[in-house]
């Protein structure tokens, strides 16, 4: 088994870091004047977990690949942490987003014909009849959580261990050694004790899904298919049979939330297992990265909305915005020319060789890791193998005495490191982990850039 030292991880680091400072002069005298007005110097917070020590600043993106300000021409596997997955600048979408808001303006607060459409295909794909379109998935997840209480007249929310659903309250939650409690450093979570609104338990825990649901209490499971956030987690034979069961025989909705997993292909894994939720949410990339989102729901909760005064369901149910008809035009257009069956055979093929060339290069070095793959996502880990829940991948230990490589801080040296040696070869990877998303216009030719990436890393790290 290969041994990568701290010392030799700090060491590349703080070479990489220098080297990424210093040929981004134009990023950082931008980064410093946008400090005076924007907290942390960007307008959204997440945008400030990128490594080399501030963000770089787009100047063009187009397709899969992204140009800075400094003229550095980037590879870009993150794409916007899933928002961009039909390619940056879509030209079908772009066009379609344009003509509509050229021809109606952004809303009207008034539906378009695109909606049918929409509607129509949403069924379509994911098997639920009736739709509601929204600004963000976490506004689809508030609402459908709001509904599901509504429905049921229960309070709480089962959620399982690091599955990720924006930033909904109830999901914030972890199930640690036993105690619930509210994810550390969450700002101003809705109640002091979580278990007043949340009860959760690890993924692929049939027995613990059981039991949390025997009391008759829980209004509503929400889960991943697919764990993402946390690393690839796959669910276990039988385990999806088992929670549609298990939630049919105590009365209980099941919430399937496709926001990162829709990368497993033009259907998300509900359409490719054929799962039978009775809510679906899916959002980020679904109108080409213009922001939408899109709810589903059975025709029983359906029917019992369509009896309430519009009054009723008006307060809470994502906002003005919401349901807009350039967002409308932009899932349609997305839908037709992007998130297609011809895109993610390619997509998927490519993200295929990708995986293997990971795997190569770990197996050739004696390394305890693992690589995974949902659809065109890839992703490789620090573990010896796959955990099996949430709580296993917070927990696993690395096993070739670099443990505090990768737990110092947000996301440890040893991740910092591949992120900023990617970034200073022309390769983007999504912050936090090493996550790499094929996009529609990605080519052999770039994977094997990435891989090969990757290799010479890997390959100075061992030596």
């Amino acid at each position: 088994m290969a041994t990568i030292t701290p010392e030799k991880v700090k060491t590349l680091l703080a070479q990489e870091e220098e080297r990424f400072v210093r040929e981004r002069p134009k990023s950082k005298a931008l980064f410093e004047e946008a400090k005076k007005n924007l907290v942390g110097g960007v307008p959204m917070s997440w945008m400030r977990i990128w490594t080399g020590g501030y963000p770089v600043f787009v100047d063009k993106a187009k397709g899969v690949y992204i140009t800075d300000v400094d003229g550095h021409r980037y590879l870009d596997l993150c794409l916007g942490d899933t928002g961009g997955l039909c390619g940056h600048a879509h030209p079908k979408i772009v066009q379609a987003i344009t003509k509509q808001m050229k021809n109606r303006g952004t809303t009207t607060m008034l539906p378009t014909e695109d909606c049918i459409w929409v509607g129509q295909e949403l069924e379509r794909r994911f098997g639920l009849p009736y739709w509601q379109v929204l600004m963000t998935a976490t506004d689809a997840n508030r609402m459908a959580l709001k509904v599901a209480r509504s429905f049921t007249g229960r309070q709480l929310i089962l959620g399982f261990n690091g599955t990720y659903h924006g930033s909904v309250d109830e999901t914030l939650v972890v199930n640690f050694m036993g105690e619930l409690m509210h994810v550390p450093g969450m700002l101003g979570p809705i109640v002091r004790d979580p278990s007043e609104m949340t009860r959760m338990i690890d993924f692929n825990d049939v027995d613990a899904l059981e039991q949390a649901l025997a009391p008759g209490d829980v209004a509503c499971v929400i889960t991943e298919p697919v764990m993402t956030n946390i690393g690839i987690i796959s669910p276990e034979p039988g385990f999806h049979e088992a929670l549609r069961a298990i939630t049919k025989k105590y009365e209980t909705l099941l919430l399937i939330d496709e926001t990162h997993s829709m990368c497993a292909g033009p259907r998300g894994v509900t359409g490719e297992m054929g799962l039978k939720p009775d809510i679906f949410v899916a959002g980020k990339f679904i109108a080409g990265g213009y922001p939408a989102s899109i709810l589903g729901f059975n025709k029983e909760i359906s029917d019992w909305m369509a009896r309430r005064p519009p009054w009723h369901t008006f307060f809470g149910f994502g906002g003005t915005l919401s349901g807009n008809a350039t967002a409308v035009a932009g899932i349609r257009a997305a839908f037709e020319h992007a998130i297609n069956d011809e895109n993610f055979a390619r997509m998927i093929k490519l993200a295929k060789r990708m995986e293997d060339g990971l795997a190569a290069i770990i197996s050739a070095n004696g390394l305890a890791w693992y690589v995974a793959r949902i659809g065109c996502r890839v992703e490789f880990r620090f573990l010896p193998k796959p955990p099996k829940n949430g709580t296993e991948a917070a927990l696993a230990d690395v096993d070739y005495n670099a443990v505090d490589i990768i737990t110092e801080g947000m996301t440890g040296p040893l991740d910092a490191l591949i992120h900023v040696w990617c970034a200073n070869r022309g390769v983007l990877l999504t912050p936090v982990h090493e996550m790499a998303l094929v996009g529609p216009t990605a080519t052999q030719k770039d994977v094997d850039h990435y891989v090969r990436t990757i290799g010479e890393l890997v390959g100075a790290l061992v030596k």
